[in-house]
């Protein structure tokens, strides 16, 4: 007598009595836009345990059939196994975490037992609330960093003034939203020491460059809280400072504003890409510092949008409520036009913003990436007027060499740039050297 499988068809599981690719297919389209599932091929509709006949391509036939008729491509697990002495393959459908699918170009979800196509309207309610990389259930096992998540706790009762307390660990994740059954994603990459074994590609990979040329490199792993910190602490290292004097006080300023650089590698670390398989990039050039990761920016938004106020569309929402309530980001969409006043309140050009094939990149200039737009004439005409302090529309002419107008237009030029001021009718000065 064959045996019986213990559970029905119903929304997580698919009994199949042959190798019937379509089907199969079909299946794991409505599993990925669904909630998951399984797929038994060798067991029949009643749940009896049949056997199914395994070729030597079999297998390879089944993967190949299902990425070709499924767009994006699914992720699963195939398998074969023994029930009753006869062999199964088992699919292992993960709930897809770019939905929607499309088998053959129909959008199938799974509802009770059965797959059913979408009509156009539940297509687009599926697009706005499909499930985010963050959001998605981690179902092996994960250390949490208890002595970072209490210093979290207590970090939430002074800088949100939250009334919060430490009881576990599995209840404080409850009620951060990052565990319910399972942790998911967002408590791995946030609280686990081990997130960047899990998730490789959750890293940080810093290189410092000196004329083009690799001179030192660093790679951060561990807690993405703990990366960020690890990380703005090596740029503020590696970076020009010098001593300024306001009133009695020696202080101390960086190339670049501080809360610039934090900014740029706060977005790239909440707002990247997951899904992708590479790291947040930090470049440190002589006169510039680049920070890109993988993933653009929402179709919502422009580069022109992030250069005013525009609405906040975090790409993984979880880890950025989070970061949010750690105090090293907003939720208004203002984090760009903070980055921006920076640069500007510094004399430095805004930062630069660029998006495309697949990837988000933020450039800050320094003071030489200035200089570097300054033809022979203009560079001598700024030296000239740094070494001296301050000078006359004249004495410039005289310097140079040229015409009034053509020093006029070299002035206009480096007042653009806000390298100099003029501090009265035909007297300049440097700014912020």
């Amino acid at each position: 007598m064959s045996m019986t499988v213990s559970v029905r068809e119903n929304e997580k599981f698919e009994f199949k009595a042959s190798v019937d690719l379509n089907g199969i297919a079909e299946t794991v389209c409505a599993f990925s836009n669904s909630a998951g599932g399984r797929i038994l091929v060798g067991v029949s509709d009643s749940g009896k345990v049949i056997g199914v006949t395994i070729g030597r391509d079999t297998i390879e036939r089944i993967v190949n059939h299902v990425y070709n008729c499924i767009d994006p491509k699914p992720i699963f697990d195939i398998k074969v196994v023994s029930m009753d002495d006869k062999p199964v393959i088992v699919l292992t459908v993960e709930e897809g975490p770019n939905k929607p699918y499309f088998f053959r170009g129909r959008c199938v979800v799974r509802k009770g037992s059965t797959n059913r196509v979408l009509s156009r309207d539940e297509i687009v309610n599926l697009l706005v609330t499909k499930v985010t990389f963050d959001s998605l259930e981690y179902r092996g096992e994960v250390k949490i960093d208890v002595e970072l998540l209490s210093s979290f706790i207590e970090r939430l009762k002074t800088r949100r003034r939250m009334k919060v307390y430490f009881d576990s660990v599995e209840n404080v994740l409850s009620r951060l939203g990052l565990r319910n059954k399972y942790y998911n994603n967002a408590a791995v990459l946030l609280f686990s020491p081990d997130c960047s074994t899990i998730f490789p590609q959750a890293i940080i990979k810093i290189g410092k460059f000196r004329d083009y040329v690799l001179v030192d490199e660093v790679l951060i792993e561990g807690p993405l809280i703990k990366q960020v910190e690890e990380a703005l602490g090596y740029v503020i290292r590696n970076i020009e400072k010098r001593i300024k004097v306001v009133g009695l006080e020696r202080v101390e300023e960086h190339e670049y504003p501080v809360e610039a650089i934090r900014e740029a590698i706060v977005n790239a670390v909440v707002h990247r890409d997951y899904r992708v398989k590479t790291p947040v990039y930090v470049k440190i050039f002589e006169d510039r510092i680049e920070v890109s990761n993988p993933g653009e920016l929402p179709p919502q938004l422009t580069i022109e949008d992030l250069k005013k106020e525009h609405p906040s569309i975090p790409r993984n929402p979880k880890i950025a409520r989070i970061f949010y309530l750690y105090g090293y980001m907003e939720e208004w969409g203002i984090g760009t036009l903070q980055m921006i006043r920076a640069c500007r309140e510094r004399g430095l050009p805004d930062p630069e913003f660029k998006t495309g094939r697949g990837f988000f990149k933020v450039i800050l200039k320094s003071r030489k990436y200035i200089l570097r737009e300054l033809n022979l004439n203009e560079r001598k005409l700024y030296d000239y007027i740094r070494n001296r302090g301050a000078v006359t529309l004249r004495e410039c002419v005289n310097f140079i060499g040229k015409s009034e107008r053509t020093v006029h237009r070299y002035l206009n030029k480096l007042q653009k740039l806000g390298l100099i001021v003029k501090v009265e009718k035909g007297v300049y000065k440097v700014v912020k050297d």
